[in-house]
């Protein structure tokens, strides 16, 4: 007796496009999870300690000036309407603006932060042997996404969605011990099962269907590669560019310094007058 499932011609069509347009999804899934989890920290890494760390200082004088303004007008309109000066209100509602401004500035230390780890932690990565296991931990990402996303795979069961989040975590943190780990644990307990029982109309959705999620991948990764920090992607590889740009911000961070320190001493008189106490 013949046990074979007989496959039409169509359905051995259908199913053959239908693996094809896997290995598609499973190579854009993988470049944009090597954009987001990849690329994009090492950009981003290499942006904060080239030009990060002087726009973190253009910004920090920014918020200095735009808090010595603040308090100047405050304490003005009170001269200028005869009145003696509510100091009290005036730190109050320069201490409110200055709570917004920290949190910016907060923000920016730690993107600092995580940039200077990240260095630290990948300074060594430039070696033939590292770059080896960079393209090792690629193709067996890859490898992995085509048998576990559950785009490809929406009857897979909790153990296999459970294994491609570790598998993500690990692609994540470039560890590829562990996802060797993973794969022969995938092999030990995953056996592949056959939907070759599956009707045409069946078969017909499923192609349809990826195809429709591999345009949305594409539409995603398009958008990824247009926003920071790939938009400085060719930037950050060119040396004269980064002087140019440091030497620019150098030079504001000079200007925004001597209007910091003239709206100092404008301030410092404005208080005197607060106090009563005579100019110096």
């Amino acid at each position: 007796m013949n046990n074979q499932i007989d496959i039409s011609p169509r359905k051995q069509q259908l199913k053959e496009e239908y693996e094809r347009l896997q290995r598609q999804y499973a190579d854009l899934i993988t470049k944009r999870d090597d954009l987001l989890l990849q690329e994009g920290p090492r950009l981003e890494a290499i942006y904060m300690e080239t030009i990060g760390q002087l726009q973190y200082e253009e910004l920090c004088l920014q918020y200095d000036i735009a808090l010595l303004k603040l308090e100047r007008d405050l304490l003005q309109s009170f001269l200028n309407r005869g009145e003696e000066p509510d100091v009290d209100i005036v730190t109050e509602q320069v201490e409110k603006t200055a709570q917004t401004y920290n949190e910016n500035i907060h923000r920016q230390e730690e993107k600092i932060k995580q940039a200077k780890t990240y260095i630290e932690e990948h300074k060594e990565e430039n070696t033939k042997d590292k770059d080896a296991e960079k393209l090792e931990l690629k193709q067996l990402y890859k490898r992995l996404v085509h048998r576990l996303h559950p785009d490809l795979h929406p009857e897979q069961t909790e153990w296999e969605r459970e294994l491609f989040l570790r598998v993500q975590e690990a692609y994540r943190n470039g560890d590829l011990d562990k996802l060797r780990q993973l794969e022969e644990e995938l092999n030990a307990g995953m056996p592949f099962t056959s939907v070759e029982s599956d009707t045409i109309e069946d078969w017909e959705e499923r192609v349809k269907k990826l195809k429709e999620q591999i345009a949305a991948i594409k539409d995603e990764i398009k958008k990824i590669e247009n926003s920071f920090p790939f938009t400085y992607r060719k930037k950050l590889y060119d040396q004269e560019w980064i002087s140019a740009k440091q030497e620019e911000i150098r030079v504001r961070i000079e200007q925004l310094q001597a209007e910091k320190d003239r709206l100092e001493k404008i301030v410092e008189i404005l208080r005197k007058q607060a106090n009563g106490e005579p100019d110096s």
